[in-house]
């Protein structure tokens, strides 16, 4: 099953980020086979790290939970807390294929529903594909946030864009937004991680 964590920063936890840095980059470059998308995400001036993000396939949720226990961030306190979904994609591409433009900044997108939508209205999920397509190059990767019964709660989108007003005139045109159907949207700065990245690798 896919996955997309979110594993937070401890405030202030730099130093310690710089001691543990090279186990974590070994274990996350471990789970490779398995990572479509990995990196993480910032403040939206893109200076500081809040956490990683990570979108992943494991067997089931004890097995995620066994890998995110094992993070060398994790033990080492740089990092506590986690925020997990069900992932359906609807683009295919990974970090190795994605559109990418050199040059370009990233920004990741969460696009949460209000708990009692039950449905996403019919023909909503078609103009969104048109959505996609019509921003198929500034796409990197983008689908459905899913909870433990695998029913939606929202979208995540994480676009490649000159900088931070042209990744808003995207997301803004994003069709279930323009409906009102998020009453919540987390926008972040994003960044491949080192071994996820293959303009580095």
């Amino acid at each position: 099953m896919l996955y997309v964590v979110k594993i937070f920063d401890v405030e202030n936890s730099g130093p310690l980020r710089d001691i543990h840095r090279d186990a974590h980059l070994s274990y996350v470059k471990g789970f490779d086979d398995r990572t479509m998308f990995s990196g993480p995400f910032l403040t939206l001036d893109l200076q500081n790290e809040l956490g990683s993000a990570r979108l992943i396939e494991f067997a089931d949720r004890a097995a995620l939970q066994a890998h995110i226990d094992d993070e060398p961030y994790i033990l080492g306190g740089v990092q506590d807390g986690c925020e997990v979904h069900g992932w359906s994609p609807d683009t295919p591409a990974t970090w190795r294929d994605c559109p990418r433009t050199e040059g370009n900044v990233q920004f990741m997108i969460e696009g949460r529903f209000a708990p009692d939508l039950q449905t996403v209205p019919e023909g909503m999920g078609l103009g969104r594909d048109r959505y996609l397509l019509r921003h198929h190059d500034n796409v990197i990767t983008s689908g459905w946030l899913l909870d433990d019964d695998q029913a939606p709660v929202g979208t995540l989108m994480i676009v490649d864009a000159p900088d931070l007003a042209a990744a808003e005139r995207i997301w803004e045109a994003e069709p279930l937004r323009t409906a009102g159907l998020y009453p919540r949207t987390n926008f972040y700065g994003w960044r491949f991680g080192r071994v996820a990245d293959r303009f580095k690798v």
